[in-house]
């Protein structure tokens, strides 16, 4: 515990030295930005990149690197979020669309929902409702709050903590993580001693909650799936009342034209027969007269 104090007083002076500096936060890959240290706190860093505020979780963090010879275009500072740890500050963000992780197989953009003591729900587009582990959560910002009615809450699971979400989730069909090598699917039978046992087909795996860093009921893409079909039934069944309108259009028109065609042919009977009449009358008359 001592070791740990330390350290952290450590990483609090040189971080503190570089507040209101350019840095960029990791050397390379999908996490890595380049921008303002906005803010410090006991356990995150604030990173203003342009107009937006990338909070970072402070122990994922690689590297820090000062941007001496750099110069970013003046921008008006941005307001940060103060929290006393990174679960409070994403416990603040409720109701809003964030983004988890900038990049990477775990990268997920949503509208947080809820958060327990060490996890997140989180509703995507394409998975619907997942749960993150908010101890491998490396990053998370927030889109501007845009005035507007307000959508439907949809079901999800709650417990007070991570573990309690497998226990709400035994024997569903799930996906454990977005991507990457330890991306698995299967049905969730059991647990013993903090462990739970994950089937598919004829492979059985033992999993720990504590390492997994997302799961959510049913197939991967699910909620992507269904909404697609439901577009597809949406625009099936507008065709067939397009369709079920011409043909009634289409039904009125031939009527319309068959009784046109009866009214032509009986003036034409009646104008042939009143001709006939006529010249009867007028061979009857001549015949009188000779």
């Amino acid at each position: 515990m001592k070791r740990n104090t330390n350290r952290h007083r450590s990483d609090d002076n040189f971080l503190h030295a570089m507040e209101g500096k350019v840095i960029t936060v990791y050397r390379g890959g999908p996490e890595s930005k380049t921008g303002r240290l906005a803010d410090i706190q006991s356990d995150y860093i604030a990173l203003q990149v342009d107009n937006k505020i990338v909070y970072y979780q402070w122990k994922h963090v690689k590297s820090v690197t000062e941007n001496t010879s750099e110069t970013l275009s003046p921008v008006e500072p941005a307001e940060c979020e103060r929290a006393d740890d990174f679960q409070d500050l994403i416990s603040r963000m409720t109701n809003r669309t964030v983004q988890l992780n900038q990049g990477g197989p775990e990268s997920k953009r949503g509208k947080l929902h809820e958060t327990g003591d060490d996890f997140l729900v989180l509703e995507t587009e394409d998975d619907g409702i997942v749960y993150f582990n908010a101890d491998h959560v490396k990053s998370i910002s927030a889109e501007q709050e845009e005035d507007g009615q307000e959508e439907e809450r949809p079901e999800f699971e709650m417990a007070d903590d991570f573990h309690g979400i497998f226990k709400r989730l035994i024997h569903k069909w799930v996906s454990i993580n977005r991507g990457g090598p330890e991306a698995v699917e299967g049905i969730l039978v059991d647990n013993s001693d903090g462990h739970y046992t994950l089937v598919k087909d004829k492979e059985v795996l033992r999993i720990y909650p504590f390492h997994i860093k997302s799961i959510s009921a049913g197939a991967k893409g699910a909620a992507k799936k269904d909404e697609n079909q439901d577009e597809n039934k949406d625009e099936k069944e507008c065709a067939e009342e397009e369709s079920h309108e011409e043909q009634q259009t289409s039904s009125k028109k031939s009527k319309r034209s068959s009784k046109s065609v009866r009214s032509s042919k009986r003036e034409e009977d009646e104008s042939y027969s009143y001709a006939t009449v006529l010249r009867t009358i007028d061979y009857r008359w001549k015949r009188g007269r000779k």
